[in-house]
């Protein structure tokens, strides 16, 4: 063995074995909290239970996976720690770091060579995630940090998702009442440029609304914009920073080619049964009119919007959800590629991109340390082939839409292009021990149009102290 492996199995050693020593001394318990429309994964925010003064607490992160199908075997190893701290309810602070060893399934790594990224990671086999809380008063928390964000209360999100890689952000939370406002500053990269990384700003606001006791409506709105352009570099615009205005007067104010996205949120808690939903405007073009463009039909591709309903429902220990997404073509898209809602060649929202129909059912058991799950995942994606854009691809420019015209391009429709369907399946047993989890599982996903017939079927085992997956369903 070289010196060199050597030393990479020595600094494993360490991020493993260390924290494992300190939190058998220091003996803390930590307790994560997630808000059920603005959710802060794992690896961006921690609250810590209110009658803790004083915290600090160091542990290690473990993912160990070993599957096999027809083709071959693949391991996958994340090795990393947390460190968290609680300074009198009034400063809390969480970091992550994970470091993948091994390699993934085969599917995993078609999709790393196609778009340079591995899922949920970036360019590299490392990430480094951080949260700063700093709590003003009862009404205003800051957080400053880098990690991800997800809004809503489903599998999916079509407003915004954490299926992508880490950004930095800064978010502001007002709390008044029934009244919970947010406010997110964050930075993302493009990286279609082949000679270096292009930043583009984000700012975004969600508005959640108790309007009874069983009913949440949201509203939300984001704006993304090029940090420089071919004739000046504007960096982030202060207009941007004002917490309370909405985007769109702003913009017609302006007239500024950013993108900006609107959307609406509910979630409405019948006993044991939770219904909820989204939808997402992207652009609504209402001023093409039959009695205005001689020219027009149905289907004009600036009419992009994305809508989601679903179901969840909980009884006798089995908790399940259905759950339905549709995104119309060219949708997240946007004249100038680098003002796309997307990140590090990744989706912000939905994993799909545009111009898809899916259908998500979940279901799960526990009883003791035992815990049965299975995932079903059906999609119909119109994909582009050589030379067309038919709105799947988010990271094209929608004003070189499929069509007579390009940016006159009428007719357009959801499924159009090469029609596809991804369908996947998920089932997994999990036993929890003192320490970590064991699990097994079976993977099986099918991608058909009249172009690729594709079929696999993984069976698995490991263990892990944190959730983590390397099995897309998309």
């Amino acid at each position: 063995m070289c010196l060199k492996e050597m030393k990479t199995l020595f600094k494993l050693f360490i991020i493993v074995v260390f924290p494992c020593c300190i939190n058998a001394q220091i003996n803390t318990f930590c307790s994560f909290e997630y808000h059920p429309l603005f959710n802060d994964y794992s690896d961006s925010i921690a609250s810590f239970d209110s009658d803790t003064a004083q915290h600090f607490c160091i542990d290690s992160r473990l993912f160990s996976i070993g599957s096999v199908n027809k083709s071959g075997y693949a391991s996958t190893y994340l090795l990393g720690a947390s460190f968290s701290s609680n300074v009198k309810n009034k400063i809390t602070f969480i970091s992550y770091f994970d470091y993948l060893v091994g390699n993934y399934n085969a599917l995993t790594n078609e999709y790393q060579d196609s778009l340079l990224v591995s899922p949920g990671f970036g360019t590299g086999k490392s990430r480094f995630q951080y949260n700063l809380n700093y709590c003003f008063n009862k009404f205003i928390t800051a957080d400053f940090g880098k990690g991800k964000h997800f809004i809503g209360n489903g599998y999916r999100s079509l407003l915004l998702s954490a299926e992508h890689s880490p950004y930095p952000y800064l978010k502001l939370t007002t709390e008044f009442g029934k009244v919970k406002y947010y406010n997110l500053y964050t930075t993302f990269l493009d990286m279609q440029n082949p000679i270096q990384d292009r930043k583009k700003h984000a700012s975004i606001h969600f508005l959640d609304f108790q309007f009874t006791s069983y009913l949440n409506i949201g509203i939300f709105e984001g704006v993304v914009w090029q940090a420089k352009d071919k004739n000046y570099n504007r960096g982030y615009d202060a207009e941007y920073l004002n917490p309370i205005i909405f985007y769109r007067p702003v913009e017609f104010s302006k007239h500024s080619p950013d993108n900006v996205l609107m959307g609406a949120s509910f979630n409405a808690q019948l006993k044991t049964v939770t219904l909820y939903g989204q939808i997402l405007l992207d652009d609504l073009n209402i001023s093409r009119q039959k009695d205005r463009d001689e020219n027009f039909s149905g289907g004009f591709f600036q009419n992009k919007f994305a809508y989601q309903l679903g179901v969840k429902m909980s009884f006798n220990g089995v908790n399940t959800l259905l759950e339905y997404n549709q995104a119309q073509p060219y949708t997240y898209a946007h004249k100038e590629p680098m003002q796309s809602y997307t990140h590090m060649n990744q989706s912000l929202a939905h994993p799909l991109g545009a111009n898809f129909k899916e259908v998500i059912a979940l279901a799960s058991y526990g009883k003791g340390k035992w815990k049965f799950s299975a995932k079903l995942a059906l999609a119909k994606v119109g994909l582009d082939s050589l030379g067309t854009h038919y709105g799947q691809n988010i990271f094209a420019s929608d004003f070189e839409a499929q069509g007579e015209g390009g940016q006159y391009s009428y007719g357009n429709f959801n499924g159009q292009g090469v029609v596809t369907h991804i369908n996947s399946l998920y089932t997994e047993v999990n036993y929890s021990l003192r320490w970590f989890d064991v699990f097994g599982s079976v993977f099986y996903k099918n991608k058909k149009s009249d172009l690729v017939d594709q079929t696999s079927l993984w069976y698995s085992v490991g263990i892990r102290t944190f959730p983590f997956s390397t099995f897309q369903d998309y």
